[in-house]
């Protein structure tokens, strides 16, 4: 999940109650968080091998649509 874009916003076609209510009592990873990962993984020697790499916050679980939220 990566919030502070306008992606949930255009997905609920502006209702931008719809589109917090994504991200409530979560962190998600921001634009920032995603730019300094793919910048390390581009840091590291050329034969280092990043097959693949997943990016999560730590409040989405491996499972579909899974989310611990924390009680603000």
């Amino acid at each position: 999940m990566s919030g502070g874009t306008e992606f949930s916003t255009v997905r609920f076609q502006g209702d931008d109650i719809k589109a917090r209510a994504v991200y409530a009592d979560m962190q998600p990873l921001t634009a920032d968080d995603i730019a300094e990962s793919v910048h390390w993984a581009t840091m590291q020697p050329a034969h280092d091998n990043i097959n693949t790499i997943e990016l999560k916050p730590v409040a989405q679980s491996f499972a579909a649509f899974q989310v611990d939220r924390t009680p603000s």
